[in-house]
C-alpha cells in the first residue's frame, strides 16, 4: 500500500515532536542535576571557582572559591592575603595563578606559585583543594581522595617513582645527563627527592587522579630547559 503525502507528513511530524520532547526532557534533567548544587554557591551567577582579581604586570589571576562553607571562606581570606604580595609585581616570573576542574560533584582547584629564588632559578609551587558537593561541599583530605580510587600512599610512591624513572631514562637517552649519573644517587639527588610523597598535592581532573609535585630542575648539567610546568603534573593510572 502506498503512503500518501498527507500520511507521510503526519508520521514525519510525529517523529519530530517525539525528538523535540526527548530533547527538552534531557535538558530539564541535566539542569536539575547541575543546579541541585547551586545551594552551595555564594554567588549563584558565577561558577564554583572564578577569577577574583587580575594583576596584568605579573600575569597573575587570583581565584575565588564560590562555596558557602566556613572552610572556603577562610581559604578565600588566605588566598587574598597571599595575593597581596603579587599586586605590585611587574615580573611574569613572580606570579600566582590557578586552574580548576568541575566534574559532576567534584570541584578541584590548584593554585600555582611561580617565583625566582636566591640563586636566580625559576621555581614552581602548588597547593590543591578538592571539594565534594555530595558531602555538603566538604574539602576532602588526602586519605579521602585516595580512598575514592582505592589507592594507598605506597601506591602513589611507586607510581611517582615509575614516572620519575621515565624522565631519567629520557635524559640519559638524549644525552642530557652522562651515563655516570645513575637514577638513585645522581638523578634523584639533583631533583632533591628523598621521599616521593613530599610536596604531593592531589587534584581530580575529569574523574582522573592527578598529582602536582614540585622538585628542583636546575643542576650542573643545565637541564632546566628540558622541563616545563607540565613536568610537575603526574597522571595516576
Amino acid at each position: 500500500m502506498k503512503i500518501g503525502p498527507v500520511e507521510f507528513n503526519k508520521k514525519l511530524f510525529i517523529a519530530m515532536v517525539v525528538i523535540l520532547v526527548l530533547a527538552i526532557a534531557a535538558t530539564i534533567v541535566k539542569n536539575i542535576y547541575v543546579n541541585r548544587y547551586d545551594k552551595y554557591k555564594i554567588n549563584k551567577k558565577q561558577d564554583f571557582i572564578y577569577t577574583r582579581y587580575e594583576y596584568k604586570n605579573s600575569n597573575s589571576s587570583i581565584p575565588y572559591v564560590n562555596i558557602n562553607t566556613s572552610f572556603a571562606k577562610d581559604l578565600n581570606n588566605q588566598i587574598k592575603n597571599l595575593a597581596d604580595s603579587y599586586r605590585d609585581s611587574d615580573s611574569p616570573n613572580t606570579s600566582m595563578s590557578y586552574r580548576y576542574n568541575i566534574n559532576a560533584n567534584i570541584v578541584s582547584l590548584v593554585v600555582i606559585f611561580k617565583s625566582i629564588n636566591e640563586e636566580d632559578e625559576l621555581e614552581f609551587d602548588f597547593v590543591t583543594y578538592v571539594f565534594d558537593l555530595d558531602k555538603g561541599a566538604k574539602a576532602l583530605d588526602d586519605e579521602e581522595i585516595l580512598s575514592k580510587y582505592n589507592l594507598t600512599e605506597d601506591d602513589i610512591s611507586k607510581e611517582l617513582k615509575k614516572q620519575m624513572k621515565e624522565k631519567y631514562d629520557y635524559e640519559i637517552d638524549e644525552e642530557i645527563l652522562p651515563d655516570t649519573c645513575d637514577f638513585e644517587d645522581c638523578f634523584l639527588s639533583l631533583r632533591n627527592i628523598d621521599n616521593y610523597l613530599d610536596n604531593v598535592n592531589y587534584f581530580i581532573e575529569n574523574d582522573e587522579l592527578v598529582i602536582y609535585r614540585s622538585y628542583k630542575v636546575y643542576s650542573e648539567y643545565n637541564e632546566e630547559d628540558v622541563y616545563s610546568r607540565d613536568d610537575f603534573k603526574f597522571y595516576i593510572n
